[in-house]
């Protein structure tokens, strides 16, 4: 017979197991036919779960995107962190570099995660998301440039901002150049790129 534990526990792994089927489904979805044009009931039929369900762990479709673009992100970051630790580079805005290169290499061969945003959405809403979810992560990327501008004395007055503003650049920059190919392709930007992170480390 059952214990009353073991019991929770089922029901608690058939509540993950339906969450990530949701989103597992709705990252498919918007990788294919857009975030626009993907309804809730596209995805829960997909997942093969009933609509009420949805609600139970999302709000609306925004919500299920936003809870994906900080899943994904996250991934990237962990990606690149886990290849920073491999090298060997003293200077801290050439691990800063590392990193972002990183992402947007990842993201160059994972295209859908960048194709389940709206093109009309606002571009700062990518890197505000992102801004939000690494800054709660201590060992997030927000802890890493704060600690790197500390130890190497940048001139920079405000932290949090420089990092939100280089956080912004390069969420725009990667869904202007990879997804709408304008102004140019991601590779032949890329030193502009770094180029204007590494001049907003020293102007401050």
């Amino acid at each position: 017979m059952e214990t009353l534990k073991e019991i929770k526990s089922k029901i608690e792994m058939n509540k993950a197991d339906k969450k990530h089927r949701l989103l597992d489904n709705a990252f498919q979805l918007f990788g294919t036919k857009g975030f626009a044009k993907t309804s809730i009931s596209d995805i829960v039929n997909k997942a093969g779960v009933a609509k009420g369900t949805f609600y139970l762990y999302f709000k609306n479709k925004e919500d299920i995107r936003d809870q994906l673009v900080n899943e994904k992100s996250l991934e990237l970051f962990s990606n690149a962190i886990t290849d920073l630790e491999k090298k060997v580079l003293p200077r801290f805005e050439d691990r800063l570099i590392f990193v972002i290169n990183h992402m947007i290499e990842d993201l160059n061969a994972h295209p859908e995660i960048l194709t389940f945003i709206d093109k009309d959405l606002s571009l700062g809403f990518y890197s505000s998301e992102l801004s939000k979810f690494f800054s709660d992560e201590p060992t997030g990327l927000y802890a890493l440039f704060k600690e790197g501008v500390e130890s190497e004395h940048l001139p920079i007055e405000n932290i949090e901002i420089t990092f939100f503003t280089i956080l912004d650049l390069v969420g725009s920059t990667c869904y202007r150049c990879m997804v709408q190919k304008f102004p140019t392709d991601i590779e032949t930007y890329k030193p502009f790129l770094f180029k204007s992170i590494r001049a907003i480390l020293h102007i401050g």
